[in-house]
C-alpha cells in the first residue's frame, strides 16, 4: 500500500492549504507496483492546524463533512492531554476510540469464517467529545483502492472546497506549484527570494515547471 503524506508546498513548512497532487498519487502508486499496476491502494494523510489554542469554528463544518467522504478513515487527533481517534460524527460531536486499547485481532481463512469479532465492536457507551473541543492540530486520513476511489475524493474534496467561502481544509490539483518567489526591497537593491533576478530585477523563474515535482527521499513515504 503506498502512503501520500500531503503538505501545503514542496517543503510542507510555509503554511497554507495542503494540495492533494494528482501526479503525485500516480508517480507514488506507480512506484510502488514498480510500474506493474496503474494503481495501487493508498493511504493519504491530510496533517491539519486550525488554530491556535481550538479548532476555529469556520472549520467545524467542514471536518464533520470529511466523515460522509466514502474513503473516509476519520481523524486522528485530540483533547488536551489525550489523544484520540475519530471515527464519526453525531450532530456536533465527535465519535471516538482510545488508541491506547489494544484488543486482539482474528484471523480470516477461506475454510472457517465463522469467528468471534467481538473486540472488532465498541464495548460499552461510546465515547464522544464536541468538535468545539478537539486539539487543532490533528490529521485525517482517507483509503482509496483503487484510481476510481481516488478519483472520487479528488472530487468530493474539490466539492467541499467550494463551501469554504475561502479557507478550505486542503485542496485539489493536477500538478504541485513551485513555491513563488518573495519579493524584498531596500534602498539599494531588489531582491527575489525563492528565484534569480536579473539586474533590472526581472526574475528568472524559466527554469521551473509548472508540474515540477521532486523525487527527495523526504518528500513522501511509501510502505
Amino acid at each position: 500500500m503506498a502512503v501520500y503524506v500531503v503538505s501545503g508546498d514542496e517543503d510542507g513548512e510555509r503554511g497554507g492549504a495542503p494540495v492533494i497532487c494528482v501526479d503525485v498519487a500516480a508517480r507514488l502508486c506507480s512506484d510502488f507496483s514498480k510500474g506493474q499496476l496503474t494503481w495501487t491502494p493508498m493511504l493519504l494523510l491530510v496533517p491539519l492546524v486550525l488554530g491556535l489554542e481550538k479548532v476555529n469554528p469556520r472549520y467545524i463544518p467542514l471536518l464533520r463533512e470529511t466523515f460522509t467522504f466514502p474513503q473516509s478513515l476519520g481523524i486522528l487527533g485530540g483533547k488536551p492531554g489525550a489523544s484520540t481517534y475519530m471515527v464519526g460524527v453525531q450532530d456536533d460531536k465527535a465519535l471516538y476510540l482510545d488508541p491506547h486499547e489494544v484488543q486482539p485481532a482474528i484471523e480470516l481463512k477461506r475454510d472457517n469464517l465463522e469467528v468471534d469479532t467481538s473486540s472488532y465492536h465498541c464495548r460499552g457507551n461510546v465515547r464522544n467529545l464536541p468538535l468545539d473541543q478537539i486539539d487543532p492540530s490533528l490529521a485525517i486520513g482517507f483509503y482509496c483502492r483503487d484510481k476510481d476511489d481516488f478519483e472520487d475524493l479528488c472530487s468530493c474534496a474539490s466539492e467541499l472546497g467550494e463551501k469554504s467561502n475561502g479557507a478550505p481544509l486542503f485542496t485539489v490539483s493536477q500538478c504541485r506549484q513551485p513555491t513563488r518567489p518573495v519579493h524584498r526591497s531596500d534602498s539599494s537593491t531588489d531582491t527575489f527570494v525563492g528565484g534569480a533576478c536579473n539586474e533590472d530585477g526581472r526574475d528568472e523563474l524559466d527554469n521551473f515547471s509548472d508540474c515540477d515535482l521532486h523525487n527527495g527521499e523526504d518528500d513522501w513515504q511509501i510502505l
